[in-house]
């Protein structure tokens, strides 16, 4: 069957764009009933669709979400079961032109086409003109021949030649080229018209059923938006709304919505690209070949391996009294459930909210206890702490990180704040602006004592008791009492002692004074630490030596240092000694060497000569002197480390 081509190609696209639209429409019955917004940023989504018997349900699916649902898609058929899952491929255009002699670019006219299509059968007419046969070539237009030239190998080896106008129209002559040609304009007219993958799911079952489909796919992290208001009563009313974005593709017409939070590990793979091994090539042998080794061994076989074996709401709206907070949620607060990793909110009525538009939801609305302080953190460098709430989390289940306002029950708003997760029954503080009416100024005192010191086998043994004092003045604010709360830094191996101690954490002591209006407090915390040295007396120095035996213990180990002291001080003086004659000895042999340079210069029965001699003996006279002295400092030095030595063994 032949195919016309006429330049009008833009109508047969619009045809294919429009049959493409019906193909991907929704299924009868498809809706979306559930989604599980995950704060790891992703969505389970429960699609339903109605099936009878065998039947192929079409899923249009997002191009973005194709890997996504490819890797976690569930089927739920209560009447069968899935059997298979065909979608076109990623590339579906350029799959259909590998199967054609040109590419997309050729389909721009009648003549680039015929230009694609060298030896190929064609007739084709123009300007009242008609030619049939192989396609010899086209010659592109001239200035002052606008149309392209065509021209043809008949049957009777005749070349024929045909100036292609805006009437032009092109027959394929070949049977099989039409097909596939028609295959590929429809293919890009699909992909053009759309971001879109229909998943044809195949079923095996019986009946009319409602077929779930259950999947997760990327989506809009969720967001946590705090109110809170405390009061002066020891609680706090908290509400709690997330932001959602529908991001789906699809209206929410009535979903039932459950926020989980928590730390999900989320991968992703390429599942719907295509890959290809890469396999070494093998070089064509020519000629023969080394004889394979004989065999003539039998085969072990393996032994086959052995197979392995395998809540209850949580919050309750309450009546506010005089607050500053925005009106109370329209609707009752979500049910929670705690899990081992994550905390899944259940709001309690269905949403709908159409595709790209954004939501806020409240999911908490309750009292929970808090109290207003002033925390005090010496690593900021400041003289005035930081106003926060210190709230416990009084719920039944984890409140999720985000962002939070603060309101007080008489000023209105005062500040906002950063809310980390916090686990049922714990506490945290919410700062959320600076106390400028209280001051606390801090000292520190550090002290060092000796504790314990010994000496066997010529090694010192001694313990340090290391304190570091800490002295917080805290001056109040004038208007009202002040619960400061100090946050003193722990160091890893020293103890801690402290007064007002009130609780630690893993990077701080918490210090608690209460502070009248007007008023002052002091709050003191100790440090200290127990430091063993070990020092070999035999290399430590005088200086060292007499330095323990003024923090000795004991009267008795101070006798023994100060002894040691003297004797390690006189071997110093005999080594200094010892080392000054060496310098010497060194100095007189190279000016020795320098007068028997200049004696070798001059004649020996010189003058010079004589002069030169004279000094040569000088010199012998005292290098002897000085080797003697030498010999002399060296067993002084000998006899001075021996002593050091048995003083050393006698204690």
């Amino acid at each position: 069957m032949a195919t016309v081509f006429k330049p009008m190609m833009t109508g047969l696209a619009a045809a294919l764009l429009a049959w493409n639209g019906a193909a991907l429409a929704a299924q009868d019955g498809d809706r979306i009933t559930s989604f599980i917004l995950s704060s790891g940023g992703l969505a389970q989504i429960e699609r339903h669709v109605r099936a009878t018997d065998h039947s192929s349900i079409k899923l249009p699916v997002p191009l973005e979400q194709v890997d996504d649902v490819l890797k976690s898609l569930v089927v739920h058929d209560p009447g069968g079961r899935a059997t298979s899952i065909v979608l076109d491929g990623e590339a579906p255009v350029q799959e259909a032109f590998s199967r054609l002699p040109f590419g997309p670019e050729a389909l721009s006219s009648p003549a680039a086409l015929a230009a694609a299509l060298p030896g190929m059968q064609v007739r084709a007419s123009s300007g009242g003109r008609t030619v049939q046969g192989r396609v010899l070539g086209v010659e592109p237009p001239r200035d002052e021949d606008p149309g392209a030239l065509l021209s043809v190998m008949t049957q009777e080896n005749q070349v024929h030649a045909l100036r292609l106008g805006a009437d032009t129209v092109l027959e394929l002559m070949d049977d099989s080229l039409p097909r596939r040609l028609q295959a590929a304009l429809q293919a890009s007219g699909q992909r053009q018209a759309d971001t879109m993958r229909t998943l044809d799911i195949a079923l095996s079952g019986t009946g009319e059923r409602d077929v779930m489909f259950t999947y997760v796919v990327a989506a809009p992290v969720w967001k946590s938006a705090y109110r809170l208001s405390a009061a002066k009563d020891g609680k706090a009313r908290l509400q709690a709304w997330a932001v959602i974005e529908n991001a789906s593709g699809q209206d929410w017409d009535a979903v039932k919505v459950t926020l989980v939070s928590g730390a999900p590990v989320t991968l992703s793979q390429r599942l719907y690209q295509r890959y290809w091994h890469t396999r070494p090539e093998l070089p064509v042998a020519a000629g023969a070949v080394e004889a394979p080794r004989a065999d003539t061994s039998a085969m072990m076989e393996m032994a086959e391996a052995p197979m392995a074996k395998a809540a209850a709401p949580v919050l309750q709206s309450f009546a506010a009294g005089r607050a500053a907070m925005p009106a109370p949620a329209p609707q009752a607060p979500s049910a929670a459930r705690e899990g081992q990793t994550s905390v899944r909110y259940e709001l309690p009525e269905p949403i709908s909210v159409a595709a790209g538009q954004t939501a806020s939801v409240p999911f908490i609305d309750t009292r929970v206890q808090a109290e207003q302080v002033s925390v005090f953190q010496p690593e900021r460098g400041g003289l005035h702490p930081v106003a926060a709430v210190w709230l416990k989390n009084s719920t039944l289940a984890s409140l999720p990180p985000g962002i939070l306002t603060v309101y007080d029950d008489q000023a209105g708003h005062v500040g906002d704040a950063q809310l980390t997760s916090i686990p049922v029954g714990e506490s945290r503080f919410i700062y959320f602006a600076e106390d400028g009416k209280v001051e606390v100024r801090s000292e520190q005192h550090p002290q060092e004592r000796l504790s314990e010191l010994s000496i066997s086998q010529g090694v010192l043994r001694a313990q340090r008791l290391l304190r570091r004092e800490a002295v917080y003045t805290v001056k109040g604010a004038a208007d009202a009492p002040r619960t400061v709360i100090i946050e003193h830094p722990r160091t890893q191996g020293w103890k801690f002692e402290s007064d007002q101690l009130a609780g630690e954490t893993a990077t701080h002591y918490r210090l608690r004074v209460e502070v009248p209006a007007q008023g002052s407090a002091t709050v003191r915390a100790v440090m200290s630490r127990q430091d063993q040295q070990a020092v070999a007396l035999m290399e430590t120095d005088e200086q060292v030596l007499a330095a323990w035996s003024a923090n000795a213990a004991d009267d008795r180990t101070r006798r023994n240092l100060q002894r040691l002291a003297d004797l390690r001080r006189e071997l110093a003086d005999a080594q200094r000694q010892e080392q000054a004659l060496d310098e010497q000895l060194d100095d007189a042999a190279e000016n020795q060497g320098r007068v028997r340079d200049n004696l070798a210069a001059v004649p020996d029965d010189s003058a010079l000569g004589q002069r030169y001699l004279a000094a040569l003996e000088k010199e012998e006279d005292r290098i002897d002197t000085l080797r003697q002295r030498r010999q002399a400092a060296k067993q002084e030095t000998a006899n001075r480390r021996k002593a050091l030595e048995e003083g050393l063994s006698a204690r």
